[in-house]
């Protein structure tokens, strides 16, 4: 059965992931307070002003939030983000260490932003 909410969407996941991805889940919930949260393709979606901002997804081997803006707008020294799109960029999450709360922050704004 498909999971109808973000809550349903983690508490199917193993509990490894299910800790990465509430991290991750309460930073976007801070940094998007009046985000719209959806099941879209399968996958918790948060939207501002009905624009894609970011997903949450688990895979094999990690989490990961996807930031939809162009990788221009997303300022990334460490070269954390992942992809070859125009439109998002993959940060992979496999340790509580890869997340990065002010980059995540900064690339959601980012996103905001470049969406509006």
């Amino acid at each position: 059965m498909a999971a109808t909410s973000i809550g349903a969407y983690i508490k199917e996941q193993p509990a490894d992931k299910r800790a990465l991805l509430e991290k991750l889940r309460a930073i976007v919930d801070s940094a998007l307070p009046d985000a719209d949260v959806a099941i879209k393709w399968g996958v918790p979606m948060y939207q501002v002003d009905g624009r894609n901002v970011c997903a949450l997804a688990s895979f094999k081997d990690c989490v990961a939030i996807n930031i939809f803006a162009s990788p221009a707008k997303l300022v990334d020294p460490k070269k954390k983000l992942e992809g070859a799109g125009k439109t998002s960029r993959m940060l992979k999450v496999r340790t509580a260490g890869d997340i990065d709360a002010v980059s995540i922050r900064k690339w959601l704004k980012a996103a905001v932003a470049g969406n509006a």
